[in-house]
């Protein structure tokens, strides 16, 4: 299925999009070199996190999934599961997965990288920081699955 077109402010309406790696990179990760440097990045993470059983998706949101030529980051968080406390992150793995390596690194908002699934009131408040621009307008995000069927 393709990804939504952008509306007329350059996001994706409100909404989580289910998509591809592949369809992402296609739709976001071209025409700037900025664009190409974060969808290199995205690819590496995504790839990464298909290694660790307990991470099950990858969320992607903020201007790299908007109409914006130079998006200044990548904004990405992990939605993983209770067991994921337990699991031994590989050292070339902790600049994407650990917090305070993905901060040091990558200037990812330590607070939002790791996002349990449960509580679900918890995640819903998540999910919906991620939906909104810094003036509180809605818009959508992308979800990258991490069980390889997607």
């Amino acid at each position: 299925m393709p990804l939504l077109e952008l509306n007329s402010e350059g996001y994706l309406d409100p909404g989580i999009y289910l998509a591809s790696l592949e369809e992402i990179l296609q739709k976001f990760g071209t025409d700037s070199p900025a664009r190409e440097q974060q969808g290199n990045l995205l690819r590496l993470i995504v790839e990464r996190a298909r290694n660790y059983s307990t991470i099950k998706r990858v969320l992607i949101w903020g201007s790299f999934v908007s109409a914006k030529l130079e998006p200044g980051d990548l904004d990405y968080s992990i939605v993983v599961d209770p067991r994921h406390q337990i699991t031994s992150i590989a050292q070339a793995d902790s600049r994407f997965f650990t917090p305070i390596d993905a901060k040091i690194y990558y200037g990812v908002d330590k607070g939002y990288l790791v996002l349990y699934e449960y509580p679900p009131e918890y995640y819903a408040e998540a999910i919906l920081f991620f939906c909104q621009d810094r003036e509180g307008r809605l818009h959508g995000i992308l979800e990258v699955s991490c069980d390889g069927q997607n």
